[in-house]
């Protein structure tokens, strides 16, 4: 009876080690070039799954052998940094009256205002644009948005048109890839690349600086996605050896678009730095979740994460085919401080909408 439980001992402890050492470099992985790793990616997407199974890990040991939990414990520690990008816990946000010492911001792939469920109000309105109108932004910044004119087809009618050009009588739309942007103070296009464009916002007293990204999708496929959810059902009742081909199909087209970004965001950082303003916001359609290797080498610890400061709980932000992640964000820099956050429950594109409010410093 001794002999067996040690070895049942020594199982956990081994099980236990390899989950914990697994969990610390997901939390890490994002600081490895995808190029020159391409695992990382893959740990990263999959950080909050370890920390599940660190945190189970640890309560099986607390009632089988106390003094093995003190290895989850100090892993658990070692990630709270990357835990709070994903779990933030901020419990009061405050959102401040629109004044010259504040501003608010929507960022947005709008999906070029086509119901992402192809289903459509019988009036004459547009959700996407009902829902920019009503929230009132000070600037709104789109991906997926190549035009504003009426398209009946897509349930985009000319009265709602007029009015969002009435509200925002600063627009540049459809850069590139549908990067646009609405704004109710002066802007101007500086330069684009394809998967971001900078505009410049001249406030009262301030420039502003806006990148707005779209960096490389995974390009999954309809049938990728029905794999994706087929595997995960599978996964949980079965475990046939065809979850085992649909897993690297889908895996290797997550490693090839990671690989991707990180050239886009390698590139879009040495742009960022020959900016001479010093208030920069990042935001968009990055199409990958937070401590990844794009969002830190974009950041390189100079930007803010808007969500980790103001936000709270885990957020996914992308919905399509049942498919939840958190790909959508905003960084920035500068004289100013997020001072709240939150996410537009609209379901119309296959993303979220989020809109951040900003406090200017006082001088």
């Amino acid at each position: 009876m001794t002999i067996a439980r040690n070895i049942l001992s020594y199982i956990l402890l081994i099980c236990c080690i390899i989950i914990c050492a697994a969990t610390i470099f997901a939390a890490y992985s994002g600081l490895i070039n995808p190029q020159n790793f391409p695992i990382a990616p893959l740990m990263c997407m999959t950080f909050p799954y370890w920390v599940i199974a660190t945190i189970t890990m640890m309560i099986i040991c607390f009632i089988i052998k106390k003094r093995y939990a003190l290895i989850p414990i100090i892993t658990l520690i070692c990630c709270i940094d990357p835990i709070l990008n994903y779990c933030p816990i901020n419990i009061t946000s405050v959102f401040p009256k629109s004044n010259n010492n504040s501003f608010s911001l929507l960022s947005y792939n709008a999906y070029n205002f086509i119901a992402h469920d192809n289903i459509y109000p019988n009036d004459s309105t547009n959700a996407t644009l009902s829902y920019i109108i009503k929230t009132d932004a000070d600037i709104v910044c789109l991906q997926e948005c190549e035009y504003l004119s009426p398209l009946p087809r897509w349930h985009v009618y000319r009265p709602q048109v007029d009015s969002l050009k009435k509200q925002y009588p600063h627009r540049i739309i459809g850069v590139d890839n549908g990067q646009s942007i609405f704004s109710k103070f002066p802007v101007k296009k500086i330069s684009s690349d394809g998967y971001y464009s900078h505009f410049e916002v001249e406030f009262p007293s301030h420039k502003l600086d806006i990148i707005d990204v779209h960096l490389r999708s995974i390009r999954l496929s309809k049938e990728d996605k029905q794999q994706y959810n087929d595997a995960i059902n599978e996964l949980i009742h079965d475990n046939e050896k065809e979850n085992l081909r649909s897993w690297k199909s889908i895996a290797s087209k997550i490693v090839k678009a990671a690989k991707l970004r990180a050239k886009q965001a390698t590139k879009l950082r040495k742009y960022i730095k020959s900016i001479k303003n010093e208030n920069i916001i990042v935001c968009g359609d990055f199409n990958d979740v937070p401590n990844c290797y794009a969002i830190n080498k974009i950041s390189d610890d100079d930007f803010d994460d808007v969500y980790a400061e103001c936000g709270l709980g885990p957020m996914a932000t992308y919905h399509g085919d049942n498919i939840y992640f958190r790909i959508d964000h905003i960084l920035y820099d500068g004289d100013f401080e997020a001072t709240s956050f939150k996410r537009g429950n609209i379901s119309c594109s296959d993303h979220y909408p989020l809109f951040a409010t900003f406090k200017w410093d006082n001088d």
